[in-house]
């Protein structure tokens, strides 16, 4: 497996709004529509619709692997409902509609992983532990991926732990602020996972979901991430780097950013709207008029 695939570069989510000012082509595109647009550029994406969303099925799965379909490289990685990460319920029923909608996406060969992100207040106690334990069973037989906030999760048996409920740890690029879970560079399994949540330390102050992500990465910070892609786990089969830092479309100037930094500088498609909100992507952008070719030879350009 080369670099580029086994590298999958993408932002936490394609339908978020601002997206429809600094990146898509043209307003009024349905979510498969912004999808197919969106997978002409990244590889993976994070699906934040069945993080809220309990009505979804694996109807709506099917709709998503459609539009990606020209992308034979693309993963998801699907957010586990917050009913079972942030209120610590667990219903039947929806345990079976994200089963499905998993098993969908799996038997297309698009799965990434399933998120269990965990709210800072989700410290590390006996039973929240066993809760981990619990959901770990209820997905068994798909790949589980762990986002832990709380700093009380760093201490040296986490690893450990997470390896014997069958999942692995993402390891997340927070503000240094007190209390928040420093960057975890363990993983086990085959696949490491970096959520970049951006460095703005006043925004998760003030608890803002705007202010929180609204972070844009310099050079330098790109760089220091690229290293730690480097030496998070060499022998991993694939490493998902998302950045969550979505605000005003910052995330995707900066996946860009470091998609052309680990193809060692060569130029990428960037898309027009995104062009003329962040003006520095010109150093890595393509003609723009090569923006509407063929997928495939988009593809072959990256």
């Amino acid at each position: 497996m080369t670099g580029a695939q086994r590298l999958k570069i993408g932002i936490g989510g394609w339908e978020h709004d601002i997206l429809n000012e600094v990146f898509y082509p043209s307003p009024g595109l349905s979510a498969e529509e912004k999808l197919r647009w969106y997978a002409r550029f990244f590889d993976a994406t994070e699906v934040r619709s069945t993080f809220w969303d309990d009505s979804l099925t694996d109807d709506d799965a099917s709709r998503w692997t459609d539009a990606v379909a020209e992308n034979p490289g693309f993963i998801f990685s699907v957010k586990l409902h917050s009913s079972f990460t942030h209120r610590k319920t667990i219903r039947p029923q929806l345990v079976r509609q994200t089963r499905a909608i998993l098993q969908r996406i799996a038997a297309t060969d698009h799965l990434g992983s399933l998120l269990l992100q965990f709210p800072y207040g989700f410290t590390n106690t006996s039973a929240n532990r066993f809760h981990i334990v619990r959901l770990a069973e209820l997905f068994r037989g798909f790949p589980l991926h762990v986002e832990l906030r709380h700093e009380s999760w760093n201490f040296p048996g986490l690893l450990r732990f997470l390896s014997e409920t069958g999942a692995a740890p993402v390891s997340g690029d927070l503000p240094r602020i007190r209390q928040l879970m420093p960057f975890f560079a363990g993983t086990s399994g085959d696949t490491a996972y970096i959520r970049l949540h951006g460095r703005n330390e006043r925004g998760w102050l003030l608890n803002g979901l705007d202010t929180r992500y609204d972070y844009l990465y310099n050079a330098r910070e790109l760089k220091e991430i690229r290293r730690r892609i480097e030496t998070v786990s060499p022998s991993c089969r694939r490493v998902f780097v998302l950045f969550n830092t979505t605000t005003g479309g910052k995330g995707a100037a900066n996946a860009l950013q470091l998609l052309s930094m680990t193809r060692d500088g060569r130029t990428v498609p960037v898309p027009r709207n995104l062009l003329r909100t962040f003006p520095v992507l010109q150093q890595i952008a393509l003609d723009p008029s090569e923006e509407h070719l063929p997928f495939t030879h988009l593809r072959a350009a990256m």
